[in-house]
């Protein structure tokens, strides 16, 4: 299968360099077009007023692979590999990720962001994110995710999609099985930590204080990762809300004579 993988913690992460190997291994045709810096949690930025570069790099043990590090947001990494670089991918992947992209951070995810700008393009995409932020057995996630691929393929038999996909950081034997589930609405502090600088100036540095915990009968995305499971989510990039849809219709809609 020839497959594009891209990130956002860069083209040097662990996480994508351990996933490029078990997919080698396994046989697929690669091309590597990720951030040549940290782009985490940019969302789904495109670079509109710099000029973008995309640098050839070559990586330990995937030396035949082509593999470019490119100046811009994980959402130019995929425009450009297809548009430039000479990607044709069967399927985009975008992970590995060191940390999870649950519930509604996936918003502000630069790893989920690459797969729906895969999705908008016509292209099945799967982002793929590990617990914690850690490398921490970053290899037994990308082998069990290369061994679950055909199956997740599978998803795209009527037609392009998107997924997203969570798994523990645990050991492999260690995960519970796979769940689908739905986004939980992840709330944070909205308080920045202040940080007097030498000039005088306050600097203001965000602070990941969540402040939403699963409930007992929860069944989202975090409280199954938290019972121990792979947790996959099929995601869009249509943000209509269709419950009012309907009523924004009747008080809205009107004809000008």
């Amino acid at each position: 299968m020839r497959i594009l993988l891209t990130n956002d913690d860069g083209i040097r992460a662990e996480g994508i360099y351990e996933l490029a190997l078990a997919l080698k291994k396994a046989g697929h045709e690669l091309l590597i077009g990720a951030p040549a810096e940290n782009q985490s949690c940019v969302s789904h930025g495109l670079t509109l007023r710099k000029l973008l570069y995309a640098d050839k790099v070559t990586l330990d043990g995937l030396e035949d692979v082509p593999t470019f590090a490119i100046s811009g947001t994980p959402a130019d990494c995929v425009r450009l590999s297809v548009g430039n670089l000479g990607s044709k991918p069967d399927v985009i992947i975008s992970g590995i990720n060191h940390a999870p992209n649950l519930g509604s951070d996936a918003v502000y995810s630069g790893t989920v962001s690459a797969a729906i700008e895969g999705y908008m393009i016509g292209i099945p995409s799967i982002a793929v994110s590990k617990d914690k932020f850690d490398a921490e057995y970053m290899d037994e996630a990308a082998a069990f995710f290369t061994d679950m691929l055909p199956d997740l393929m599978r998803f795209f038999d009527d037609g392009e999609g998107m997924l997203s996909v969570n798994v523990p950081s645990t050991r492999r034997s260690e995960y519970k099985g796979v769940r689908v589930a739905g986004i939980a609405l992840q709330t944070y502090s909205l308080t920045y930590a202040e940080e007097l600088q030498d000039d005088g100036r306050i600097a203001y540095r965000v602070k990941s204080e969540k402040l939403t915990e699963c409930g007992e009968d929860d069944d989202t995305d975090e409280k199954m990762m938290r019972l121990g499971f792979v947790v996959v989510t099929p995601l869009t990039y249509d943000i209509t809300e269709l419950k009012r849809f309907g009523k924004a219709k009747a008080m809205f809609e009107r004809d000008f004579a």
